[in-house]
């Protein structure tokens, strides 16, 4: 055996001990040093937002900042910060589990069939700061007769830090009143 065939074997042998370890960090993004338990605490607070009865507003900190344009416009106009306007919306009674959940606008008898319940914690994924949470809704399809709904996914993104909501970035548009796809979705989540 030769030198050669020696080192190539060692070579060898130390790759496949080592690559199982490799495999099993996590990526991360660069500058990021999250722990995965640090991950976890952050996905558990954006998870609590949508707990019915949550109180929304001792979850979000006073620096909050809030990029859906429905939100921001009414911020505009009220003359608030992010934050006020966050409380002012937030602060009263608690709602249900959010857009199209219990106590939803538009679901009386008149309003037609109730749509499936849907989950508003579909997926839940963390990258250092920041956690996605997508829900799975149903709408009512446009085009058929009433009562044929279609899957429809949305998303919020917040930015934790310390505990607290510190950002928010969603889907969200600002839709006409009664415009041609009818009355404005709750919240400014639209098409």
């Amino acid at each position: 055996m030769t030198a050669t065939n020696v080192s190539a074997g060692l070579a060898v042998a130390l790759v496949l001990i080592a690559a199982p370890a490799f495999a099993q960090q996590p990526t991360l993004a660069p500058g990021c040093t999250a722990t995965p338990a640090q991950l976890e605490a952050n996905k558990k607070v954006a998870m609590e937002f949508f707990r019915p009865g949550a109180d929304r507003v001792a979850l979000a900190d006073p620096s909050y900042i809030q990029h859906n344009p429905a939100f921001k416009k009414g911020g505009q106009e009220a003359k608030m910060s992010d934050f006020d306007y966050f409380k002012s919306r937030f602060g009263g009674p608690p709602r249900g589990g959010g857009p199209g959940g219990p106590g939803a606008p538009g679901r009386g008898a008149a309003a037609g069939p109730t749509p499936p319940q849907g989950n508003p914690l579909e997926i839940v994924m963390a990258e250092c700061d920041l956690v996605t949470v997508v829900h799975k809704n149903f709408r009512q399809d446009p085009t058929a007769a009433p009562g044929t709904f279609y899957e429809v996914f949305t998303f919020d993104t917040f930015r934790v830090r310390n505990s607290k909501l510190t950002e928010h970035w969603d889907g969200a548009v600002i839709n006409p009143p009664g415009g041609p796809g009818g009355p404005a979705a709750p919240g400014g989540r639209g098409n």
